[in-house]
């Protein structure tokens, strides 16, 4: 097996291990476990409330972007927009792909779990410039569509919102870690 990443190399061990006459090689974890108590019930709508809210700021993003307002065309108001492409894009993957079971290993712990932190903290930030480049210009009156700058407010108030709402949501998820097995000490056991 071909690890993609290098900083995961160290978490897995190449064992070679006979069966049935073959010679066959097997990749075996040895790194930490992340481990929560947390009911199976509660994680999978934790799990479906992320999602939900990350795909509700996937339509609200894409609706802004067909708003075709005066302020879309100011680089201060449209550049925190763009950039919320990507957390939003990642909160979708991270949040569909989060594992909602007891014992995650560390790839999937920061694929996921950290990912979403760190995603609708950036989603936060950005949705904030956003929200102050259309507040300096509404107030500046520049644009004859106030409606539609008003719209564009309020979609990214409501963005920094669902951002706060997930932040709430990863704080209740709590994880400890649990040595493996495999690897006590280096030693495989």
């Amino acid at each position: 097996m071909r690890l993609r990443m290098k900083k995961y190399k160290d978490l897995f061990k190449v064992e070679t291990v006979e069966y049935k006459n073959r010679v066959k090689q097997e990749v075996m974890y040895t790194g930490d476990y992340y481990i929560t108590d947390m009911p199976q019930k509660l994680m999978r709508k934790y799990k479906i409330c992320l999602i939900l809210i990350s795909v509700f700021m996937a339509i609200l993003f894409l609706y802004i972007g067909l708003l075709n307002n005066d302020g879309s065309r100011v680089l201060y108001v449209v550049m925190p927009y763009i950039l919320q492409f990507l957390p939003i894009s990642f909160m979708i993957i991270s949040a569909a792909s989060f594992y909602p079971k007891e014992k995650l290993t560390v790839v999937q712990y920061e694929k996921t779990f950290t990912r979403i932190r760190t995603t609708g903290t950036w989603i936060l930030i950005l949705s904030f410039a956003s929200i102050l480049g259309e507040v300096i210009f509404i107030i500046a009156g520049y644009g004859n569509t106030p409606k539609l700058e008003l719209v564009f407010l309020v979609c990214n108030i409501i963005i920094a919102v669902f951002a706060i709402i997930t932040l709430q949501i990863h704080s209740k998820i709590k994880f400890k870690t649990e040595q493996n097995n495999r690897n006590v000490n280096g030693q495989n056991v």
